[in-house]
This record gives structure tokens, sequence and C-alpha cells, in this order.
């Protein structure tokens, strides 16, 4: 017998092996279709009441909506493929205070942009609260989420999403007409003063540098007026200089308007600007540190 011949009993071990994959992968979907069908109903019960200002937790926290923006408990997230379920989020629990600056670290597959995701109501969890600004968005039907994001949040990510027809101040203003925020876009002048690019208003993104093209990207989420601004790697696809010149028009940000700012990356050195800092790692918080003296992003090592 040749060293690659399968014997009768390796074919009946793999044969095996299929059917209990198979008994396993339809075990896992109906489980999952149960959880997506209770998660519904419930989502159906309090949404509405939500969204008119009821507080409501399922697990008992009482959250303190003077000091904290965000309170996560018990948050658990995982994704299915074929038979397998992995966790992603194990048990999150996490308070972030008004006005704060936080960094959220980890490696590659730490979980640290899932737990990103979640808590700005882009995508879903399989149990848990997550109140943000006194809503919990955990139980809120897709209508209200949507409602939701567009009125009190704001995005910043690594891609820089500009409509290349538009100029600058065009593409900022389609942030405020999102929430149809009329006396946001009387502000839009303002804004760009903020983010020092007054000057290139009216500029197409072409016309821009990838770090310019990123703080009309900014420009655009402020014009929500957001209550937080949740920035994804933001200075991920930009140089040395352009990714410090971005983190101190978030710095400045934070600290004028007092607006919340929640910014995930793998750098550890931009962690030092933060006033908080939370460690990822696994699917679980390894740390929560306050930083007394931040730095400013000139002063951080970049490499």
């Amino acid at each position: 017998m040749s060293k690659t011949e399968v014997t009768q009993e390796e074919k009946k071990e793999i044969s095996k092996q299929k059917r209990e994959d198979k008994i396993k992968f339809k075990e896992a979907k109906k489980i999952q279709k149960q959880l997506l069908k209770q998660a519904a109903m419930t989502r159906k019960k309090y949404s509405t009441r939500i969204i008119r200002g009821d507080v409501i937790a399922t697990t008992g926290i009482k959250p303190d909506l003077e000091q904290h923006i965000i309170e996560v408990s018990q948050v658990r997230k995982s994704y299915t493929q074929g038979a397998n379920s992995f966790q992603v989020l194990k048990n999150i629990d996490l308070k972030i205070k008004r006005g704060d600056f936080v960094v959220i670290l980890g490696p590659s597959g730490s979980g640290k942009t899932t737990l990103l995701n979640v808590i700005s109501g882009l995508d879903t969890i399989d149990s848990g609260d997550i109140l943000v600004d006194g809503y919990n968005i955990a139980l809120l039907k897709d209508k209200h989420l949507t409602e939701f994001r567009r009125n009190k949040i704001g995005f910043v990510f690594q891609q820089y999403n500009l409509l290349p027809h538009l100029t600058a101040k065009e593409n900022a203003e389609v942030g405020a007409n999102l929430n149809r925020n009329k006396k946001s876009e009387l502000k839009i002048d303002k804004i760009f003063k903020m983010i020092w690019l007054e000057d290139h208003m009216h500029k197409f993104p072409y016309q821009l540098s990838g770090g310019q093209q990123q703080r009309v990207s900014i420009a655009r989420a402020l014009a929500k007026e957001p209550s937080i601004l949740f920035c994804d790697e933001p200075t991920g696809a930009l140089d040395e200089a352009t990714g410090r010149i971005v983190l101190e028009v978030l710095v400045n940000i934070n600290k004028k308007n007092k607006t919340t700012i929640i910014l995930v990356t793998h750098n550890p050195n931009i962690a030092e600007i933060a006033n908080s800092v939370i460690t990822i790692v696994n699917g679980g918080i390894q740390s929560y540190k306050t930083i007394k003296d931040p730095k400013s992003p000139k002063e951080i090592n970049w490499a």
C-alpha cells in the first residue's frame, strides 16, 4: 500500500467527522436563530421607550448619566463560522467619563475594533447592556439605532470616504445634513478654523493631501455636533508628520468642545496623548488606566 493511500478505517473516520461537523453546524445555526429571535422580541418591547427617554438596563446596572457618557455591562459578542463559534468579546464591563479622551489598544484580532463597533452601534451584541448618553443601544431596533447614530455620534475611519465631486466644505456639510442640523451648517467655517483648513474649504479632495482629507472627514463628523467621536485607526494611512497633525486636531477638539473621543489604534505611543487607556487582549479588558499628564502629539514617539 502506498503512503498516500487512505485505509478503510481512515475513510470511516473522515466520514464520521464530516457527519459530526454537519450536526454541530445545524445546532449552531439553530441556537443563533433562537438568539436572534429573542433579541428581536426584546428590542421590539423596549426600543420605543428608550428612544423617548426611558433608561432601561437588563443586567441590573444603575447608570450615572451625569458622570459617564458610556456604560457597558456584561457584554458578549461572538461570530459563527461553519460549525464553530468564536467569542470575540468576553463579558465586558466598562465606564467612560464625559469629555474623556480614550484610546483602545490591542494586538490584531484582540477585539478592539469589535468593541468600538458595538459601543458605537455599528454592530450588535449577543447579550449585555450598552448605555450611550442614557440610551441602551443594545435594545434599539434598527430604525431607532440609525436615528441615534445620525443624531448623537460622529465617526472617523482610516479611509476618508470623501465625495470626490464635492468641495471640502460641501463634504463637511453632508454631516450637518445627515441630522438635518441647519444650525451646524452655520458653524462649518468655525470648524474649518478649528482643524486648521480654513484656506482649503473650497478645494476638492484630489487637491488635498491625505492628512488634509482626513481632517475634512473630521469636520464632516463634527458638523453633526456629536456627543462622542469614534475614531478607528485615524492615522493608519498617514505618514508621521500628517498623523501628528490629525492627532493635534483631535486633542484640540476634545479640549475646546469637551467632545468625548474614543480612538482605536495598534500604536501604543499614541496612547500617551489620552486621559484613559483601555488594553484589550483575547476579547477581554486586560487593563484600564488613567493618565494624569497626557503628552501632546508632538512629544510622543511614532515608530
